[in-house]
């Protein structure tokens, strides 16, 4: 399915009494759901032989994941996968570009080296192998590794990241038959009329919960990025995923019952001024949902990116 700016919309009362008495079922069906469309893209990409996939979407959408599962899909069809994040072509901290305030710019693709970028790509299509960089994130710089790449018929190169879609990004691969795809969470919540939860919030939701679970990073630090990442989206992502030949919703219709103490828990601690009223719209928001626990997660699931159960 192609993108479209209309949303979907999730009616808890279709499977809230279900949810609260038996959960499995409604977990299942939403589980089911997502992978159709993960084998939906790899049918895709099967049936015209496509050998570059190019994979984007906004912060908190599911990239990393839905890049993981086309590659499995595809491996167990029978192809080689090589998979390319494009965070690792982030220039050294010194280098990125700043905002108006002089606030590091991590959205823009002027962050990425693209010289590079163009360089080595262009290399492992023609020869069939070269040496991808290794973003060091604890110096903030390259690292001194490099990942050995191979590349052939049967192969398949999968680019994931914010500019993936960016003709910056497309153009040296465009002479191979490729498959832009764009995840974002695009349904929100519904009682009757009454919106709950908006598809932007369940984004917010989930990149507060991973950055707590898995950066020891607190709401109030996620707040202030988050004023950057939805001003780097409308400018270097939305334009783009017009573009997109498949767009896959990564909203699972279960995902704020499993969220709902952690970010009220999150949020206990958020005191930022500056964000006053998204902290209490969310607070309000998850007063909608009653808890349901983590442990109910498959394991598998493109959920585990955002959540950290217990061991």
């Amino acid at each position: 399915m192609k993108y479209s700016s209309i949303l979907d919309r999730v009616q808890i009362e279709d499977f809230c009494e279900s949810l609260r008495s038996n959960p499995y079922p409604v977990i299942e069906k939403a589980e089911s759901a997502y992978a159709k469309k993960i084998e939906e893209a790899c049918d895709m990409i099967s049936e015209d032989n496509r050998q570059i996939v190019l994979i984007t979407g906004p912060s908190g959408s599911g990239k990393t994941t839905t890049a993981q599962k086309i590659a499995e899909g595809m491996r167990a069809r029978g192809k080689k996968i090589n998979s390319v994040s494009l965070d690792n072509f982030y220039k050294s901290e010194t280098d990125l570009p700043r905002w108006q305030d002089g606030y590091q710019n991590y959205e823009s693709i002027e962050g990425l080296d693209l010289e590079h970028f163009e360089k080595v790509v262009k290399e492992l299509l023609h020869t069939g192998r070269a040496q991808f960089p290794i973003f060091d994130w604890a110096t903030n710089r390259r690292a001194a590794e490099s990942i050995d790449l191979r590349f052939d018929r049967d192969t398949i190169l999968i680019f994931e990241g914010i500019h993936a879609l960016n003709p910056l990004i497309s153009e040296p691969v465009s002479t191979f038959p490729s498959m832009k795809i764009y995840i974002s969470t695009h349904s929100e919540f519904y009682h009757g009329a009454e919106r709950l939860l908006t598809a932007r919030d369940l984004r917010l939701t989930r990149r507060i919960l991973r950055d707590y679970s898995y950066r020891a990073t607190s709401a109030d630090e996620t707040f202030q990025m988050w004023d950057y990442v939805l001003k780097g989206e409308d400018l270097y992502i939305r334009p783009y995923r017009q573009y997109a030949d498949l767009h896959i919703d990564s909203t699972h219709a279960y995902e704020p019952y499993l969220y709902r103490q952690g970010i009220l828990h999150a949020l206990d601690s958020a005191c930022s001024a500056c964000h006053l009223e998204t902290i209490s719209r969310l607070r309000a928001s998850y007063q909608h949902f009653f808890n349901i626990d983590l442990s109910l997660v498959p394991k598998t699931s493109l959920i585990q990116e955002f959540i950290k159960q217990d061991d």
